[in-house]
């Protein structure tokens, strides 16, 4: 019994060693976003098809924390949808939004406290790996708590919580300020027939 006590107490100190020495860590990165093309050959991506390769963690393209810390590059690239012709979709397939309130010129981000619960942001730490997009669009914002977003055409750009699938479009005209965002920057709209 005193054995098992004590093999269990070792581990339990080796796992709290282990996780105090990985949350220690720190990544120091450069805030400002520098476009760095996509040199796989990537496609236009039509919403709902099957997705690029990527590193299969969701977290890249929203810029949660990675494992050290720091952030993940963010990821974005061109996509088709049948409804809007031309838009921005996260390296996900997931399609990214802007808002009205936000600010172009000059970037700004005026999503902030609740809103962010439905809209997350596109963060950035060091570049913005992107695929088939104009790499004089793509740029970043510094937002309030001291991350960057990455910007199209100025704007900054988000993921909707609510859509579930790549290439839905659940936020579209959502409280008429959210809006699919074009390659270009502006509002994703129906083609010309």
């Amino acid at each position: 019994m005193k054995a098992l006590v004590s093999g269990t107490l070792l581990r339990s100190l080796a796992l709290t060693v282990a996780l105090l020495v990985t949350g220690c860590t720190t990544t120091v990165t450069d805030p400002v976003a520098v476009p760095e093309p996509d040199t796989g050959g990537s496609q236009r991506l039509r919403a709902g098809s099957a997705q690029p390769p990527d590193s299969g963690d969701p977290r890249n393209d929203l810029g949660q924390r990675s494992p050290d810390g720091g952030y993940w590059p963010a990821s974005v690239q061109l996509g088709e949808n049948p409804e809007l012709g031309p838009v921005v979709l996260d390296g996900q397939g997931f399609t990214l939004y802007r808002f009205d309130r936000d600010s172009a010129s000059p970037s700004r981000s005026n999503c902030v406290e609740g809103c962010l619960l439905e809209w997350l942001p596109v963060l950035v730490s060091e570049k913005i790996k992107f695929a088939n997009l104009d790499p004089a669009r793509l740029g970043s914002v510094a937002r309030a708590d001291g991350t960057r977003q990455v910007t199209v055409g100025g704007w900054p750009v988000y993921r909707f919580a609510d859509d579930r699938v790549p290439g839905q479009v659940s936020g579209q005209g959502a409280d008429g300020l959210w809006f699919v965002v074009a390659p270009d920057g502006s509002k994703a709209a129906a083609p010309a027939r």
